[in-house]
């Protein structure tokens, strides 16, 4: 259910909006403004007063807001799912910060410029046997909700990458180390996305050499 703000006890609609704003982690899309029932241009005036910034079409955030590209990418792009090494740094499973943002996307999708603002995004396009397998709703490093890959399919897909021989070694190790020490793993739940992904036999041998 959206919340429409009003004006009340001498608070004005634009200490509204910067409290609406704080409330969604600093950083808001426009169609986010209009369905809680502030104008366009009332952000607009936050943009000319230097309350908020512009970071994308449609995504502004507040001045003091840190940087974060996962959640201006998550807003702009809402079906973009973080995949691989990058939804196993939100997992917390590597310290390497991604230099490349991973994501998936649904074959046919228009993604409409991603790549051309961020040119450090890997688009992979996913068939309905895919696209959506595995995936989990988080927050970004600023807090904004994002979707990402669980801990399984981020697993199956760094495999994956393996066999294309375009893994991080070390990313690899920390990942698989995490994985298999952490008692929150699903050992069935890999084994039934790896045979889905066609990487069961790899899979396996990490189970016998980490388990």
């Amino acid at each position: 259910m959206i919340a429409v703000y009003l004006t009340i006890g001498g608070k004005t609609k634009k200490d509204d909006l910067i409290e609406f704003m704080h409330e969604s982690a600093g950083r808001i899309t426009t169609k986010q403004v209009r369905e809680a029932g502030f104008s366009s241009s009332m952000l607009q005036l936050l943009v000319s007063q230097g309350v908020a910034i512009k970071e994308s079409r449609g995504v502004f955030a507040l001045a003091d807001t840190p940087l974060d590209d996962f959640a201006v990418i998550s807003l702009r792009w809402p079906k973009v799912v973080f995949r691989c090494s990058s939804s196993l740094y939100l997992h917390g499973m590597t310290d390497i910060v991604p230099g490349v943002y991973e994501v998936s996307l649904p074959r046919g999708y228009k993604e409409d410029g991603i790549v051309g603002e961020f040119s450090n995004c890997l688009v992979s396009h996913e068939g309905k046997g895919l696209y959506g397998l595995g995936v989990v709703q988080g927050e970004s490093p600023a807090g904004t909700p994002l979707l990402f890959h669980d801990r399984e399919r981020s697993i199956c897909d760094l495999v994956m990458a393996r066999r294309r021989g375009e893994a991080d070694t070390q990313l690899l190790g920390q990942a698989m180390n995490a994985y298999f020490d952490s008692p929150e793993k699903d050992l069935p739940q890999l084994m039934r996305y790896a045979k889905v992904m066609n990487a069961t036999a790899e899979i396996q041998m990490y189970l016998e050499v980490l388990s």
